[in-house]
């Protein structure tokens, strides 16, 4: 019991102690609430497991139903910090972007019909995404010619053309743009590139910003 209760303390520390390294990898939104939920939960779990010593496990098990249900409903009402890196909407045709741990700038894009986390990459000719990302976006898997070559850190691969109708992040939205999509478990981050960046009017790093505006 000690060594389960020591186990799970340490991976609430984890959790705790890279929150940051892994909300960078969170691509969907709001699931940075779930990473704090699951801490919260590991951690009176660990907690109700001291405390039931020499008491009945029900009575030890109170602890995870408060914390958790606290959490969850400070979810549900929206109380809960926002995601760090969705793109502030701070003009109509205008979005700012936060610069992200590693200091990249990453953003929540509507693209089609789902929301992607992206990087930005002004390296990057195209819009890339992951082949679990361009499913999320309603992309039809019997479209995807794999037949465009692509080298990546992992070595040679190849990658699907494909025009999205719209990409929208904050105030900022562009149509018709080209992009590729990466075969499944070859990309590992989906890439906003200059296929959507050179139809805005100019994109502007300040400090930790980069505004964006159309």
């Amino acid at each position: 019991m000690r060594l389960l209760t020591l186990i799970i303390t340490l991976y609430a520390v984890g959790l705790v102690l890279a929150r940051n390294v892994i909300s960078g990898y969170i691509s969907l939104p709001g699931g940075i609430v779930w990473l704090d939920a699951l801490t919260a939960i590991l951690f009176a779990t660990a907690f109700s497991m001291v405390w039931s010593r020499g008491r009945s496990f029900a009575m030890g098990t109170i602890p995870v139903l408060l914390v958790g249900g606290s959490v969850f409903g400070a979810t549900q009402a929206g109380i809960v910090e926002p995601d760090p890196y969705a793109a502030v909407a701070t003009a109509p045709l205008e979005a700012t972007l936060n610069r992200a741990w590693d200091g990249h700038f990453r953003t929540i894009a509507r693209i089609d019909g789902g929301d992607v986390g992206v990087l930005v990459d002004t390296g990057a000719s195209l819009i890339l995404l992951r082949y679990d990302d361009a499913m999320r976006a309603g992309v039809d898997p019997a479209l995807l010619d794999y037949n465009i070559p692509l080298t990546t850190a992992s070595g040679r691969s190849f990658v699907a053309r494909y025009q999205f109708s719209q990409v929208r992040i904050g105030g900022v939205v562009v149509r018709n743009v080209e992009g590729a999509i990466a075969m499944p478990g070859e990309l590992h981050n989906s890439l906003l590139g200059m296929s959507f960046l050179e139809q805005l009017r100019e994109t502007v790093i300040r400090k930790d910003a980069m505004i964006l505006r159309q």
